[in-house]
């Protein structure tokens, strides 16, 4: 991966979502980002650190349950009750 911070368009690319869906995630403080622009209030230039984007991807990522399995019923041995 890149050992430097990613653009939105990097980070778009890589997730393959569209650059609006990478703003939205920032907006929604579900992906972790910092604003590089020189004035405060102007559009913002987000950067993502590599290791917020793991983080995001890995809360994202679905784990399966490992199998269920089922208890057998314990043998009984009725020729002993006889």
């Amino acid at each position: 991966m890149i050992d430097r911070a990613m653009t939105v368009r990097e980070v778009s690319e890589y997730l393959g979502i569209r650059q609006h869906g990478v703003l939205f995630l920032l907006r929604a403080g579900e992906l972790r980002g910092f604003d590089v622009s020189l004035k405060r209030g102007k559009k913002p230039r987000w950067r993502i650190f590599p290791d917020d984007l793991d983080a995001f991807v890995l809360g994202r990522t679905h784990q399966t349950a490992p199998p269920r399995r089922r208890r057998r019923k314990p043998k009984v041995n009725v020729s002993k009750w006889f």
